[in-house]
């Protein structure tokens, strides 16, 4: 049986494109759950758009949060071995508060995460993938490179200090 593509929507043929893409790449697909313990987002505030974070306590006691974010979870719980390199992508909902309104919102997410030992050639691969990516939408496009905000969110990231 073949696929009509005809008969999807743009965001179902494009994620079908972008899976394609991804897994001929190398890259695995990562499944989660929609909860992850508070813990991990309360560890890890610096890293997240937002402090507010959806959460419930789970039958069990734990506190547990819907999703704001992939790259955390991946990071914790992704298998790779010792000077490995896991490639991963994701199709996955998080949930964050609206830029718009004073509600959250459920954000339809897709990426790719590579963790472990990155060296030049994944990030090449990781860059080469974007610009793909970014071509299938056939919308116009820039990308940027090394932009400065990269870099301090990296520093607030990783705890630096304030530069004197």
């Amino acid at each position: 049986m073949e696929l009509d593509w005809n008969i999807l929507k743009p965001q179902e043929r494009l994620t079908l494109q972008l899976r394609m893409l991804y897994e001929r790449s190398g890259f695995r697909q990562y499944h989660m759950s929609r909860f992850e313990e508070y813990g991990l987002y309360q560890k890890n505030r610096s890293f997240l758009p937002s402090e507010q974070v959806i959460t419930f306590t789970d039958l069990d006691g734990r506190l547990l949060a819907l999703k704001p974010d992939v790259t955390l979870s991946i990071a914790k719980n992704a298998q790779v071995e010792e000077g490995g390199c896991g490639r991963y992508y994701y199709a996955e909902n998080v949930y964050r508060p609206s830029q718009e309104s004073h509600t959250f919102q459920e954000i339809s997410q897709m990426g790719l995460e590579c963790i472990g030992a990155v060296d030049d050639a994944v990030t090449a691969q990781a860059v080469s993938l974007a610009l793909q990516s970014l071509a299938l939408t056939e919308r116009d496009f820039v990308v940027e490179l090394s932009h400065m905000g990269f870099v301090t969110g990296l520093f607030d990231a990783v705890g630096a200090p304030e530069p004197v």
